[in-house]
């Protein structure tokens, strides 16, 4: 499936651009702004280019930025010095680790967040973009004018496009969001000054993971990285719940002392890696994605080899009970493990990810279990489990998007988890004492979302389900002569999850291609 998904499919533009080399040139980071951008934007006395001088932001933001002036401004510049700037943008005018909370989700490319953005910024802002996209830039108060005056140039029609016919759009977006804008996200903060002055963590060294991958499911392994300059190389192996060992090689580039990005190869398998290098340098997190297909992806979280003693996680992280199996307990710094609860081990057998335990739950057993070990732990790593109450479909709303077909984009699928639950206290599902479980293995189906859905036969054309894994794989882009006005292949779907007795259901909108795709949505 991975492998139809990927042919045809371009590699994201911050994939390409932010993973190029850091070359050793002649110039600073500040000489090389001064002749590739000091021809349109004026230095003050002190040396400070107008508009580039007043704004703070990712990796991302700054490549948006410098590839902007490439495509409406005529800038011309070599890759290897856009990198060059890119990464002393970032380092020299970037966020703090605390200016990125809460909003990580878009620069990881989590494809099922459902923002709430509160007026005025969610009636002015996120009617186009992501709240994400805003909230992650800081900028003096006359450049936030600027910006919206940048807007209403370079897109004319924008009052009309954002429903502004009903008010004073720009007058609102002047004396009421740019005050907003400039007091939410200032240019000026203490803990960009902090981290400006702070040591920054080592990205070298080992580091030991746990994800899950789309069609393998859990799995864990190890990094090392090495380097004297970036990118860095990166190599390891991957093992997978199932057993399966697969080797792990790639190259990344940190930028503003935290921000992860990496490029690897899995077993022949292309993947994305974006996460954040905790303050400390003893873990790592974020999320890890197919390079072809960045809604195919899970959280990644890994600690520093060699440091505090840390539990990451267990392999599987849910057991049926009256089965025999080994857990991999992922992590370092690890002297015998100790697990209590719905089931009470002690030792274990040290390797390279941590320490691997071998447990036999018995029937009819049901709860979840504590890991400890050296002053480590993790209270809600691994549950056994005998039956499930209920079960939910995460995520519960998702979008798929048609595509293919001989054009530019691909089709996007979705991927979705069965995740079982006990009731709790109250004896009732759905309720918020509910105890979750964790993934539980399920079938796949999906329904007409609605009686409109099902008159178009939304579940006939929109796509397909693969029944074990959870993947949607929307149909073909364009005009489908067999259905009604020859309309596409869009859909409106009911996601359907059976795990023994216990069904969930979730929904799945299929729509049409997305054709501008930057690095942040």
């Amino acid at each position: 499936m991975i492998e139809r998904l990927r042919k045809g499919h371009v590699a994201g533009l911050a994939g390409l651009l932010l993973l190029m080399p850091v070359p050793s040139l002649a110039q600073d980071g500040a000489t090389l702004l001064e002749e590739n951008c000091g021809g349109c934007h004026e230095a003050d006395a002190n040396g400070v280019l107008s508009r580039i001088g007043g704004q703070r932001k990712t990796p991302e933001g700054w490549l948006m930025t410098i590839v902007r002036m490439r495509l409406f401004h005529g800038m011309e510049i070599e890759l290897p010095v856009q990198s060059q700037l890119v990464h002393y943008l970032a380092d020299t005018q970037g966020l703090a680790p605390s200016e990125t909370e809460g909003y990580r989700y878009i620069l990881e490319r989590e494809p099922a967040v459902v923002e709430n953005i509160e007026a005025p910024l969610g009636e002015m802002c996120s009617r186009c973009h992501s709240s994400a996209r805003f909230a992650l830039q800081r900028r003096t108060p006359e450049e936030w004018a600027l910006h919206i005056d940048f807007h209403v140039g370079q897109w004319p029609t924008l009052e009309y496009q954002a429903q502004g016919r009903d008010r004073e759009w720009l007058k609102l977006a002047r004396e009421e969001v740019v005050p907003l804008l400039a007091e939410k996200y200032p240019l000026e903060s203490e803990a960009w000054s902090r981290w400006l002055e702070a040591q920054k963590p080592a990205a070298s060294g080992s580091w030991v993971f746990a994800t899950r991958l789309p069609e393998k499911g859990e799995a864990y392994g190890r990094l090392e990285v090495s380097g004297d300059s970036q990118p860095y190389s990166v190599s390891g192996t991957l093992k997978t719940a199932g057993g399966e060992e697969l080797p792990v090689s790639g190259k990344l580039n940190v930028y503003t002392g935290y921000e992860w990005r990496a490029n690897l190869d899995i077993g022949g398998t292309a993947y994305r890696q974006v996460l954040a290098i905790s303050e400390d340098g003893n873990s790592l997190s974020g999320r890890q994605f197919l390079h072809a297909e960045d809604s195919l992806g899970s959280t990644f979280r890994a600690a520093k080899a060699g440091g505090k003693p840390v539990v990451v996680g267990a392999v599987p992280s849910t057991l049926p009970a009256g089965t025999s199996a080994t857990v991999q307990i992922v992590g370092t710094g690890l002297e015998g493990i100790g697990l209590s609860g719905a089931i009470e081990a002690s030792g274990g057998a040290a390797n390279a990810f941590g320490s691997a335990i071998d447990v036999s739950p018995s029937a009819g057993t049901d709860g979840a279990v504590a890991i400890a070990s050296a002053g480590a732990s993790l209270d809600d790593g691994l549950a056994v489990y005998s039956h499930i109450d209920s079960l939910k479909v995460e995520p519960s709303f998702a979008v798929a998007r048609v595509g293919g077909g001989g054009g530019s984009a691909a089709k996007v699928p979705a991927r979705f988890d069965a995740v079982g639950y006990w009731n709790g206290p109250d004896g009732q599902p759905g309720t918020e004492d509910d105890v979750r479980i964790g993934v539980v293995p399920a079938s796949w189906a999906v329904a007409p979302f609605n009686e409109e859905a099902e008159h178009l036969k939304d579940a006939e054309y929109a796509g397909k389900m693969n029944e074990s894994l959870g993947i949607f794989v929307p149909a073909v882009a364009g005009p489908n002569p067999e259905r009604p006005f020859s309309t596409n292949n869009a859909g409106n779907l009911k996601v359907l999850a059976t795990s023994g007795e216990a069904t969930g259901e979730g929904q799945l909108i299929v729509t049409v291609q997305r054709w501008n795709d930057p690095p942040i949505r």
